[in-house]
């Protein structure tokens, strides 16, 4: 288990650290629609992992430089992607626009002497890509993005969406207004699904009159509406589709009626589809400083919030077809388009105080209390300062005015000083100085590198935030018991660690009698159900918890999700982790010197692993304690070392690496001298293919190699 306290004290500097952090963050914002950072912060510090691992010669097998983002949650059902549904490169800057768009101008002309090379521009629409498949016209099935191969069938809910056609129009072209277009036997219409401001604010009206977290931005509440398991609900949610482009199968109705981007918006418009963007602008460009120009202005529009839709930055296309699939395909990303991302939103106001919260490893993090401001369409009142060398490097201070964003439109953080309205203002700012003693228990803080730390593992709101870790769904996963009820649990029933929790709620005097007494103990707001509900779901959580979740959700500092997942492959047993020596920590890819004193320091006599005795077989609570390894599935492959590139036609993409491993192969995740094949499916990793060669690595294809060795 990864948190967002681990992700802050991420360095940029060390590959590991770096690789874990921005995994979690494509997770994060790819299936929970929560994501960490701002798509800038991502994307420089994903070319600083590019770096590193080039530098290296080292790839770890949860980097995120060898997976594309993935919206697949396995609540519904899968659809393969006749054409992969690839997500588009970022630009920040119009230098770097300029310099791609002479690149292709280049290629374009040296490879089309005599044709008009053209781009277009649309909206960046923030919200959640569809693809909507219409045979004979009709709409049978609807697919998100997933991970660009294949998505989840959401074709119920879609149908539910207003603006989506059911049934395309009948077109006509030319002269003859009773001439009809034939519409091609399977058509692919591509679209982002968006939630308009009025929906977005009713929706969090409700959620907040019922009790629940509001979505913290207009994507979330698109994407959760769109994957709910009641279509009844989605339809309620007011969503709208926005077309953006078009393809078939059948070749010749594309080059007939949709030889260009142009063509391919004004077919989607007269088949249905809506499309948003400004009136009155030029479709094509041909003249790049004319393009550029058309862009920026473009972004004054948005900036006076006169769209329908969140928007970040506008898509550059090649606008003619032919030329489009001359560039082609990379592995990540289409070749003939470019995402031109625009300066977040800020927004000035002043820092009238700072607190100070304490996380669950002691660590401090200090947060700016603010006036009230509105950033992208929502009211920001306290933004995280992350660490005192976050302080001192932005000069902030209580009482200046400072510009505050949002990272990935939805964590509110402080970018820097108002310079101009401090001087205006004639501020006399006042230093931020950090609590001498935690402001939760009173225990005197300590300095560890670049945070303040409460030594006090009795600390309440340290082992609230340990209880509400386990808890969490990525561990034990129980329903219901939140930071509010952790808080209750400790202060009138006495919890203050996992043997507790256990200790009251799973216990053989499990009556009528014990249930009301936790109840009575509790007091008001605590009804027979939901008493019932903790008693139940503690107990199911024996049955469901694994080796790999537990160790993650020790609350050892730096060791989560992806790193108890090694810890139990390694050690297999939790009385094996228990006995962990160092020198058998630091031989573990994945695990460094620091990790390794931690997890010593957390399992040695002055550490805190008897708050979790309750798991061992000894407590006789029936936790399982052994890691449940992959299926042995046979010897065939024992001795060799094997990385897997592409899409197999045999095995879904989490498959892959327990099939290998299970026939006795270690299966990695980067190229090497020390791999004995590299096997191919389909599209796969150009680069991983050329390294191996350089290397006389042997590159084998996925039909062959099963083949070969008779599997």
């Amino acid at each position: 288990m990864y948190t967002i306290e681990e992700f802050r004290k991420r360095n940029i500097e060390d590959q590991r650290s770096l690789t874990d952090a921005l995994a979690w963050a494509s997770y994060k914002y790819y299936v929970e629609n929560d994501p960490p950072m701002s798509d800038y912060e991502f994307d420089m510090e994903f070319k600083q992992l590019q770096a590193l691992e080039a530098a290296s010669a080292v790839v770890f097998d949860n980097s995120p430089t060898q997976r594309v983002g993935s919206d697949i949650q396995g609540s519904f059902q899968k659809r393969r992607h006749i054409i992969p549904m690839q997500s588009i490169e970022n630009v920040y800057s119009d230098e770097e626009l300029q310099e791609w768009l002479v690149s292709v101008n280049k290629q374009l002309h040296a490879a089309f002497p005599h044709d008009r090379i053209s781009f277009t521009y649309e909206p960046k629409y923030d919200g959640l890509s569809i693809s909507l498949v219409y045979t004979d016209g009709v709409l049978t099935d609807a697919v998100t993005r997933g991970n660009q191969i294949e998505g989840e069938s959401v074709y119920e809910n879609v149908r539910t969406i207003r603006n989506v056609p059911l049934r395309l129009n009948s077109v006509s072209r030319g002269e003859d207004l009773f001439s009809v277009i034939e519409l091609p036997h399977y058509l692919e219409v591509r679209g982002e699904v968006l939630m308009p401001q009025g929906a977005f604010d009713r929706l969090n009206a409700e959620k907040t009159a019922n009790g629940e977290k509001p979505f913290a931005n207009k994507r979330n509440a698109a994407s959760g509406s769109l994957k709910q398991l009641d279509p009844k609900v989605t339809a309620r949610r007011g969503l709208l589709v926005n077309a953006y482009a078009a393809y078939s199968t059948d070749e010749a109705f594309q080059r007939e009626h949709m030889q260009s981007q142009e063509e391919t918006l004004a077919l989607l418009a007269d088949l249905g589809f809506s499309m948003y963007s400004p009136e009155g602008r030029k479709t094509s460009y041909s003249d790049v400083a004319e393009l550029t120009e058309a862009i920026n202005q473009f972004n004054e529009i948005r900036t006076s919030h006169k769209l329908p839709y969140d928007c970040d930055g506008v898509v550059v296309k090649v606008n003619e077809r032919r030329h489009q699939e001359f560039l082609g395909l990379n592995t990540t990303f289409p070749n003939w388009c470019k995402a031109r991302k625009f300066p977040q939103e800020a927004s000035s106001t002043i820092i009238r105080a700072v607190s100070f919260q304490v996380g669950m490893t002691g660590h401090i993090t200090p947060v700016a209390e603010l006036d009230p401001t509105t950033i992208s369409g929502s009211l920001v009142s306290r933004a995280t300062l992350n660490n005192e060398s976050y302080i001192r490097s932005l000069q902030l201070s209580i009482g200046s005015y400072v510009f505050v964003q949002k990272a990935g439109e939805v964590i509110p953080q402080v970018s820097g000083l108002d310079q101009q309205r401090n001087a205006a203002e004639e501020v006399v700012p006042q230093e931020i100085v950090f609590p001498e003693f935690c402001p939760s228990c009173g225990t005197r803080l300590v300095r560890k590198g670049e945070y303040y730390v409460c030594t006090n593992h009795h600390c309440r709101e340290q082992v609230i935030q340990r209880l509400e870790f386990w808890c969490g769904k990525d561990c034990a996963n129980i329903k219901g018991l939140g930071p509010s009820v952790i808080a209750d649990l400790y202060d009138h029933l006495g919890i203050a660690s996992v043997n507790d929790l256990y200790r009251v709620f799973v216990t053989e005097d499990d009556s009528f009698f014990q249930r009301a007494t936790v109840q009575q103990q509790l007091g008001e707001g605590y009804g027979d159900k939901s008493v019932s509900q903790m008693f139940d779901g503690i107990r199911k959580s024996i049955e469901t918890l694994t080796l790999d979740k537990m160790i993650g959700g020790l609350g050892i500092d730096g060791v989560g999700k992806i790193t108890g997942r090694l810890l139990a492959e390694h050690f297999l047993t939790l009385e094996a982790f228990c006995s962990a020596r160092y020198e058998d920590l630091v031989l573990i890819d994945g695990i460094g010197e620091v990790m390794a004193r931690n997890i010593l320091e957390f399992l040695g006599p002055d550490g805190h692993i008897d708050d979790y005795s309750c798991l061992s077989a000894e407590s006789g609570l029936g936790f399982n304690v052994t890691y449940q390894a992959a299926e042995k599935l046979g010897d065939a492959l024992a001795g060799l070392t094997i990385i897997f590139t592409g899409t197999s036609y045999r095995f879904k993409r989490d498959e892959i690496k327990a099939f290998f491993t299970g026939h006795g192969a270690k299966y990695v995740g980067s190229v090497s001298g020390k791999v004995n094949y590299v096997v191919i499916g389909d599209a796969p990793g150009q680069n991983k293919i050329d390294k191996a060669r350089q290397l006389g690595v042997e590159v084998i294809a996925e039909r062959d190699f099963y083949s070969k060795f008779g599997l």
